[in-house]
């Protein structure tokens, strides 16, 4: 779709502007693969294996080319942009954080948060999707959290899993949009500086703000003295913004360097 000069977007995009190594990561993600690139899967729910996700969609009507290209993204719980003058893609998969930002590094120190609405914390969740081992014939599966129902009653929501053709897939994607609604129900708006340039969408950060912790773990690099090999019992000494107390503390220092790509001096 981004390719093709006859049906996609090959005529206006350059083929070596698309960041094909992310696509290729997203999918051996989506295939479950191992590290050599054999197939593992996850249960399909009949005893066998499938890949987590599968796209499994015939276009066969007309269609904004930007659209079907999200639609597919929206397979694997990605998005599609571009930065740095290349199409970059980012998926929902575990990846480390890349940033840290404090009420030192924010402007007036202040992060604003802001909650979901009561009514908008899914515990239900019905999807309807094509049954691909009956048939393809439509069906709607369930998914609840039980203890919340009990504490709440019941918010239902129910979505069209296009491109579902399989009952465990259509479960996986209504499990994660019910943690997503009840666990990861709040925002945070905040204004910084020139190292928020660095983050991209999708990118993990760790906010630490001590107006609502009451603690105060972080702080800001404002020397490095690197220990010397002329003697064994110099010690290298890196001086922080903050004071460190042992006490309230696990005695790992996590220093963050950002730089905007994964290299191995950052590693």
């Amino acid at each position: 779709l981004l390719t093709s000069s006859r049906y996609g977007l090959g005529q206006h995009i350059d083929e070596d502007s698309i960041n094909k190594w992310q696509l290729y990561e997203i999918g051996r993600f989506c295939d479950v693969v191992d590290d050599n690139g054999y197939f593992l899967g996850v249960p399909d729910g009949h005893g066998g294996r499938e890949p987590r996700f599968s796209c499994n969609i015939v276009f066969d009507a007309g269609k904004k080319i930007y659209d079907a290209i999200n639609t597919i993204v929206g397979l694997f719980r990605g998005a599609v942009f571009f930065n740095n003058g290349e199409i970059n893609f980012v998926d929902d998969r575990p990846r480390e954080t890349i940033d840290l930002f404090t009420n030192d590094s924010v402007k007036g120190g202040m992060f604003h948060y802001a909650n979901n609405r009561r009514d908008q914390s899914y515990n239900t969740i019905e999807v309807t999707y094509a049954d691909r081992f009956d048939g393809y014939i439509p069906k709607i599966e369930v998914v609840e959290d039980e203890e919340d129902v009990r504490q709440r009653g019941v918010f239902k929501k129910r979505i069209t899993a296009v491109g579902f053709t399989s009952r465990a897939m259509a479960r996986r994607a209504a499990q994660h949009q019910i943690f997503s609604s009840i666990k990861e129900n709040q925002t945070v708006a905040f204004e910084a500086g020139l190292e928020t340039l660095l983050c991209q969408p999708g990118d993990l950060i760790i906010i630490e703000d001590e107006l609502k912790t009451l603690k105060e773990n972080f702080g800001k690099i404002l020397e490095v003295n690197v220990a010397g090999s002329d003697s064994e019992a110099q010690q290298g000494t890196i001086r922080l913004s903050n004071k460190f107390v042992d006490a309230d503390m696990t005695g790992r220092l996590t220093v963050y360097a950002p730089t905007g790509r994964e290299t191995i001096e950052d590693v």
